[in-house]
């Protein structure tokens, strides 16, 4: 978006407006076309930020659409048609997004939008398959490990996206999507269909030691005749889950859409520095996230604190912590490493967010903790309409510090009221409607949760 869009339409950067409105820019005392010509290559579009706004929140109305019938289809069809048709959909729609450009914005969002009904089933298939492959015991370690793949993605992609941007050989930022879109491609083809397979039993090189230990501690569950849902719904304790997912997720996904156009617009990083510091914070949060879990687990073996002692005391930390953060880059002014490092800092801890809410699924509902995250996922990403949207609307009249801190402002009371009523309503205890009436007559299957997003990342 940063190197697709043609800034040099909204006003000239003079030294009067930059004191005024934006923080100093390092190239000033350069014409200001030759700069961008230089640093973002390709084709570019006079898309004022409402209507970028539309385009980074569009792949989020078909996302929180296929969420839940994502983990339907996954018990039909399996975890690797699903996940495997997902991102060969969403990988050839790449294709299509630099041509749909040309075209227009709506093409652009229509292309987003498909994207997002492809990429929503993927992830109740990556848990899926973690129900499946999983011994219980590992189940939240192995989920995290999995889970950094994509801040570790973020790591490569945004660098080399700010890269190929600047590079005419490759026709600047077109580039990137044609390389991604490949990259996933192979990855199909080489990695997926020759190495995944479905369930133990049908892996030809796993030993029987192996497969023993996996079913060994994989506990049985009784299939479910009626979900309890009004019981679930008018939960009070599930309804601070849901609050505590969505203060993550607007948050998240707004950094995720937006930081990098803070660090172009206010800032005034370059594209390849843009790249590489838009992708260090995500890293520090998934690596104390996996920390978190450690912790947690530690106190929970330890008898210190209850369950419900632990769960809160990490979805504080994960929420008012990068609260206080934000407050802290506002009088920041225009510090830039300053504003780094506490980005950074702010995702850090937010990480202890995935030992807050996300393990309150299980918790309260062991039988049920799927169908609960089904609800709290599609309804947290709802979010991720409305943040790069609310960004949008903003700084519609202008990229300035005043304008954008504003929208920290917002993120801050988000994080903060949303902490607050998990820190007042919330339960890591059985709820009364969280386990199945066991039937002896009902066979016994393998316990699995179909719905989980992991929102480190998109």
């Amino acid at each position: 978006m940063v190197a697709m869009v043609n800034v040099t339409e909204e006003f000239p950067r003079n030294i009067s407006h930059a004191s005024s409105e934006e923080c100093p820019n390092p190239n000033q005392w350069k014409n200001v076309t030759d700069v961008d010509d230089k640093e973002y290559l390709g084709e570019k579009y006079n898309w004022n930020p409402k209507i970028q706004g539309f385009i980074l929140s569009s792949f989020y109305y078909g996302y929180v659409l296929t969420q839940m019938p994502g983990g339907i289809l996954c018990d039909k069809l399996g975890a690797k048609a699903i996940f495997g048709g997902g991102i060969c959909t969403s990988c050839t729609l790449y294709l299509f997004i630099p041509r749909a450009a040309s075209w227009g914005a709506n093409y652009v969002i229509a292309i987003r939008i498909l994207q997002g009904l492809a990429e929503g089933i993927t992830f109740p298939a990556i848990t899926f398959a973690i129900s499946n492959w999983a011994p219980k015991s590992e189940r939240t370690r192995i989920s995290s490990i999995i889970g950094m793949g994509m801040p570790l993605g973020n790591l490569f992609a945004m660098p080399i996206s700010g890269v190929l941007s600047s590079i005419s050989i490759f026709g600047g930022w077109p580039s990137t999507f044609y390389l991604f879109s490949k990259y996933n491609g192979i990855h199909l083809v080489c990695v997926l269909v020759p190495v995944m397979y479905e369930t133990p039993d049908l892996h030809p090189y796993l030993s029987k030691e192996e497969y023993a230990y996996i079913q060994r501690h994989k506990d049985p569950n009784a299939k479910a005749k009626n979900i309890p849902w009004r019981d679930i719904l008018t939960s009070l304790p599930m309804w601070a889950v849901v609050v505590a997912h969505f203060g993550h997720n607007y948050a998240f996904l707004m950094f995720l859409t937006d930081l990098p156009t803070y660090f172009s617009r206010i800032l005034h990083f370059d594209l390849k520095l843009n790249g590489t510091l838009s992708a260090l914070p995500y890293v520090l949060q998934a690596t104390s996230a996996l920390l978190a879990s450690c912790i947690a687990d530690r106190l929970r073996s330890s008898n210190r604190l209850s369950v419900t002692a632990i769960r809160k005391l990490c979805n504080s930390i994960g929420l008012f912590g990068p609260a206080v953060c934000l407050l802290a880059i506002i009088m920041s002014g225009c510090r830039a490493i300053q504003i780094v490092c506490l980005f950074c800092l702010a995702l850090c801890l937010n990480g202890f967010a995935y030992s807050g809410y996300r393990a309150t699924h299980v918790d309260m509902s062991p039988d049920y903790s799927g169908i609960t995250f089904g609800i709290t996922n599609t309804i947290s990403n709802m979010s991720g309409i409305l943040s790069p949207m609310i960004v949008g609307y903003i700084t519609y009249t202008g990229e300035t510090v005043a304008n954008w801190s504003i929208v920290f402002y917002i993120t801050c009371a988000v994080y903060i009221a949303c902490g607050l009523f998990y820190a007042i309503f919330a339960s890591a205890e059985v709820q009364p409607w969280g386990k199945v009436q066991k039937d002896s007559k009902v066979d016994a299957i393998p316990d699995r949760i179909f719905f989980v997003e992991d929102a480190m990342g998109r």
